[in-house]
Order: structure tokens, then sequence, then C-alpha cells
């Protein structure tokens, strides 16, 4: 029959009316008298061999034959037999015959409203093809099994519908979405080939791109407490003795499939790799990639929706334990790594910033000492070494995430007032950035509303930006240079392409094209918090905010700080200085503003820090030397020298890591000024 029905499927004209043998087949209800065996699985064994005549049947046909109603309600009727129980011993027959059913919608979207149920039934509803509900058992399993009298009946009746007394009151469904359901069982199979299947056709079907199915997968199935309860139980089995510092050199082939079992013995010594811990690291890596995948591909209803759930039940439900109430240094060293690392492999915006906004607090809760936020912030400044670091490598990477909350929550909201611009003082200077900013000023809608391109910003590509670069290269006196600004053109060369690289991973189109005070823009005032607004307006100075406030007091105690923290500071400051905004671009890199008493600016802390070592330094008769041999030991490129430098004196260190980050600095505002001026 099998036979006879391909060739006359090949036969037909695709899409065309029934063939006289399907036809036939849905006439004589074959299809109801072989699910209806399936159900009751009676004679036993017969339900594999009617997953594998559908899933032969549907191959080879067309999917616009699957809206006909006599052909997907028997289809609906198995597939919620594979929602019965887990562990079915015909798992292999199943996820054949639901690939294949996820296929044919992938083909056609709107054949997966016909397989989203109503909630309940009634009388008035219609049940869809259901075998008769005399011999179920409860809503959940078993729900439209056969009893043995139904099956020997059914062939007798025209359609299946329910009995008197489901007619008289409402039946729970046990799922509105029984495909999904049906994946979701498939999912815990141990066999990890099935496994790997079925989150596959979970892809497919999240895809989609169907509003409607898009809601019920959202309100209607378990899909969201799914993706949270993997992400924990793969969580909870890393070992607590893994060394933080190795957590984010882990790398990831993309898959889209899952071959990890966390039971699977075999190679798992070449899977450990380099350090214990490693191979539970990665498989909660590889869960999260492919999550990830899930979301990102996904409508944002949807995405939102198991975003959320991630939050209330992974977040804020177990690694709250771990990362924000843990009293082992090394245990949240471990989970501040992890964090950041799971950071650097997500690429969906609604997951990332589902993990920056637990991370960052962004509703104000300024009695709560114990937010996020400030604990974030407060372990940077900490006594552990390894936690501090950790910790600011996570704000480091938070900000670096196209489209981040990190960077509105953290430092647009307080720079965007321009509390730090002195516009009173700027109108007495002749020939100054204040006449730039007048004249940008003046422009400003008329350069909004040219069409087809975006403005110059004169922000970001100043006219004075030989004297902006000049004044950050000559801040070091040249007697304590250690080496001369002749590599100034390799670090152009970087920052270039690093700022062409955010420009293309960042959603800057939002952002404004000029940094302007509050009083002449109100897309600045907008985008302000009303914190900084109401402390800038009661003390008419300029509010940092924690974050920024906490960058500069580092950058003021580089002389008194352990090399490896005064780098990852710099390279904060960096990641910030890269980002396309006018008000950061104009606070961070511009040091020819005029600036309100009492405002610190980088340019200005760097002067200070500067002025307070160059006197301790040039006082050493051999200083010369001295840098020499500490910026060979530091860039590890320590020739044979017989001179032996004090590795307590942290003076020098900082000398070298100023005169390397003012290089930087000027790099980035020149590789501005490059891309601007190149705009199409």
């Amino acid at each position: 029959m099998l036979r006879v029905l391909v060739e006359d499927t090949a036969e037909a004209p695709t899409g065309s009316t029934l063939t006289p043998c399907l036809e036939y087949i849905i006439q004589e209800k074959i299809l109801v008298l072989l699910v209806s065996f399936a159900w009751s699985d009676r004679p036993l064994g017969i339900r594999q061999y009617v997953y594998m005549f559908l899933s032969k049947v549907l191959q080879h046909l067309h999917h616009s034959y699957l809206h006909q109603m006599k052909i997907h309600k028997p289809l609906q009727a198995m597939i919620k037999a594979t929602c019965e129980k887990k562990a079915s011993p015909y798992e292999n027959q199943e996820i054949e015959f639901l690939s294949i059913v996820c296929e044919k919608i992938r083909e056609d979207v709107t054949i997966i409203l016909l397989y989203i149920e109503p909630l309940t039934l009634t009388g008035d509803s219609s049940p869809g093809f259901t075998p008769d509900l005399s011999g179920a058992s409860t809503p959940r399993q078993n729900r439209l099994s056969l009893s043995e009298d139904a099956a020997s009946t059914s062939s007798d009746t025209s359609t299946m519908t329910p009995t008197p007394d489901d007619e008289a009151k409402p039946t729970k469904i046990g799922s509105k979405f029984p495909l999904v359901e049906a994946l979701l069982n498939l999912c815990h199979s141990s066999d990890n080939h099935i496994s790997a299947q079925a989150h596959s056709c979970l892809l497919t079907l999240t895809s989609l791109q169907e509003a409607r199915s898009s809601e019920a997968v959202a309100k209607h199935t378990l899909l969201s407490h799914y993706i949270a309860s993997r992400l924990i139980t793969t969580a909870e089995i890393i070992p607590l003795d893994t060394e933080p510092s190795l957590v984010e050199d882990i790398l990831l082939e993309e898959k889209e499939r899952i071959e990890l079992s966390s039971s699977d013995s075999e190679g798992e010594d070449e899977f450990i790799g380099d350090f214990p811990g490693k191979r539970e690291v990665t498989e909660h890596l590889r869960w999260l990639v492919l999550f990830d995948k899930l979301i990102g591909g996904c409508d944002s209803h949807l995405g939102s929706s198991i975003c959320s759930i991630i939050r209330e039940l992974f977040y804020e439900g177990f690694m709250s334990s771990f990362y924000l109430s843990h009293d082992d240094d090394d245990v949240l060293s471990l989970f501040t790594a992890l964090i950041t690392k799971m950071l650097l492999v997500i690429s969906s915006t609604l997951l990332s910033n589902s993990l920056i906004s637990w991370l960052i607090d962004d509703v104000e809760e300024s009695e709560n000492d114990e937010s996020p936020r400030k604990i974030l912030l407060r372990r940077c400044i900490c006594s552990s070494h390894h936690l501090q670091i950790q910790s600011l490598r996570l704000l480091q990477v938070m900000l670096e995430k196209p489209g981040s909350l990190a960077v509105q929550v953290l430092a647009l909201n307080y720079v965007c007032t321009r509390g730090y611009f002195d516009s009173s003082a700027a109108e007495h200077q002749q020939n100054s950035w204040s006449d730039e900013e007048d004249e940008r000023y003046k422009q400003r809608e008329e350069e909004i509303s040219t069409p087809g391109s975006l403005p110059i910003s004169r922000t970001l590509a100043p006219s004075n930006i030989n004297k902006i670069v000049k004044k950050f290269l000559c801040l070091v006196p040249e007697e304590v240079r250690s080496t001369s600004n002749e590599d100034f053109d390799s670090y152009k060369m970087d920052a270039l392409r690093l700022y062409r690289d955010v420009c293309r991973r960042t959603p800057y189109h939002t952002w404004p094209r000029e940094a302007v005070s509050m009083e002449s823009s109100s897309d600045a005032s907008s985008t302000a918090s009303k914190e900084s607004k109401a402390e800038a307006e009661g003390s008419c100075g300029f509010v940092e905010g924690p974050f920024l406030s906490m960058i500069l007091d580092f950058l003021q105690e580089l002389p008194e700080q352990d090399y490896d923290v005064n780098l990852q500071v710099t390279s904060l400051v960096s990641s910030l200085a890269l980002l396309p905004h006018p008000h950061l671009h104009e606070f961070l890199l511009n040091p020819t503003i005029s600036l309100n008493s009492g405002v610190r600016t980088p340019y200005t802390v760097l002067s200070s820090v500067l002025s307070r070592i160059y006197d301790p330094i040039v006082s050493r008769e051999d200083f010369r030397n001295y840098l020499k041999v500490t910026r060979f030991q530091l860039l590890g490129t320590m020739e044979h020298l017989e001179y032996e430098r004090n590795d307590d004196d942290l003076k020098f260190e900082a000398l070298i890591v100023l005169e390397e980050f003012i290089k930087e600095l000027a790099a980035i505002a020149y590789a501005k000024y490059t891309c601007e001026g190149n705009l199409p």
C-alpha cells in the first residue's frame, strides 16, 4: 500500500487534489484505524510500525496535503501519543516522525496553526482528532489512550468524538501545543542523538516567527522552564575549585546540536583537557550557546518570555546563591568569571541584556545596599586581588556587548547631562572648541535633515584633532619617556580597526551625533537619569555616578596599584572610549574643552598622577636605566642586563602604563576623526 501511494503521489502534479490512492486511504479511514491501534499499542509493538508508516507517507507527501483535516488530525493524535511518557521504547521512530512533521511545517509555516489546540474542551468546541476518552487515566499521562473496546470499534465510526460526559463539562487539555511537549519529552532522552534531533526541531519551530504559535509556546508550554532547568543542572555540577582565570580561555566550537552527556565517560580524559572543571564548564556553555541560538532566532515576544523565566529561575534563583551571597572569595571569583564567559558566548541581545539587567540592577533601589550592581562595584575595590580583576573584566565585557544596557545605566545617564562642560567660560574663549560647538549647534537641525546619510559629527571629528592628539602625546615629558612616540602609527592602525569593529556591532544610529548641553537638547535630557539630573541641578556641578567615579579613582591610584590591575583598568577605559557616543567621547577624549570647577576627566587625572610621580622618579640618579629595565620586564622583552631593579617600586610601572595608555587614547580619538570623515 505504501509503495502504491508513493508511486501515485510521484505521478501527480505537485500540490494538486488528492490522488486516488490517498483519497482511498482517507475514505476508508485507514489513518484513523492505524492511529487507534497505535494508541492502544495492540497488538503489542504496532505503534512503532505506525510511526514508520506515517513517516514514509509524509516524506513523499507535498506539504499542501497536510491542510486536509482528515490527514492532519490523525497526525496530531500521533503527536499526542509521543507526549504520553518519557523514555518510550519507540523513541527512534518518534523522533523520525516528529522531525518530518517539523520539516513540513518549515516548508509551509501556516501548517503550524493546525497543531495548536484550545485549552479546554466543551460541547461547543472542536477537540480535533481525539480517540474515545473512556479509557483515559489522567490529563497528563495517557489522557487520550484507547481502551481495547475503543480500539475495536474505532474503525466503525466516521469520526472520533468526545463522550457525552466530556461534552457535559470542560476537560483540561494536557498541552495547548502537543508538538512542543512531545519534543521536550524527547529532549530528555538518554540517547544523545535523539536528544540532539529534538533540540534541532525546537530550533526550527521557534524560528518560524509566527505570532500565534510563539504566543502558545510562551504561555502554554514548559519550554522556558526546560531551558532554565538545563542551565541550572549543568551549572551546579561545576566544581567549586575550578580555576577562575582559565574559564575565559575555554574555546567552543560552533555547534547547533548537543552531543555531550554528563554520564558519558568515554573519552572523558581527553575532553577534560587543561584543568579540572573544564569539562563541566564547557558542557554548560554549550547548552547556553544552543539556547542563545534559539532565543536569537525566535520572535521578541517568545524570546522575552524565555529570558524572563531564565532570570527568575537561573539568575535570581541559582546564580544569586553563588555570585551574590557566597562567603568564599574563590567561589565568587569563579562565578564572576563564569558570568563573564557566558556574556562572551551569548550573541542575542535579548539574552545578554537579560543577564546584564540583573547584574546592574536597572531599577533604582537606592535603599538596597546589596543590589547586584552595588555588590559588583564594591568587589572592584575589594582586597581580594583575583576577585577584583574578575569583577573589572566583567564590567568591561558588559560595556562591550552590542546594544548593552550597561553603557546607558553606568555611564550615559550621567555624562548626557553634560554637567562637566563649562559653557560660561567657553563663551569668552576665541578660536577654541567652543566656537566649533556653537557652529555645529546652529547647523545641527540642517545636518540631521540631510537625507541618505549620517551627518558628520563635529564632536567625534573636531577640526582641532591635531591639538587633541598632541596634548595626549605630550602629557609625559620627553625626559621620563621609556620610548619614543615613533610607534604611534601602529597604535592608530589598531585603534582604527577596533573602532570600525565597534561601529559595526553597536547600534549607534539611535545615539545623538553631537554633544550639546541639556538646555539645548531634549535628547540629552531624556537620556539622563533622574538621579543625575536632580543632583546636578542641586549642586550646579557634574555627577560622575558610581561607575565613572570608581574608574577615575582607579586612574588616580595608578602608582599604588599592581600592574595587572592597572592594565585591566586602562583596558576598560579604552573600551568605553571606543564607543561612538558624543558625550562619552567629549568627556573621555577631548582635553581641550572647558570644564566646570572640580570636574575630573581621564586627562586631568592622568596629569595629576604624572605630577605626583615625576619628582620621585627623576630624583633617582639612575632613573633612565631603571625605567628601561622596568619596561623590558613588564613587556616581556627583558634582555641580558646586569641591572637589578626593586619590584616593590610601583611608580615606574605606573609611568610605563600611563605612557602607553595616553598613546592609546590619542589613537582612538584620531581613529574616530578618520572614520567620521569617511562617512558616506
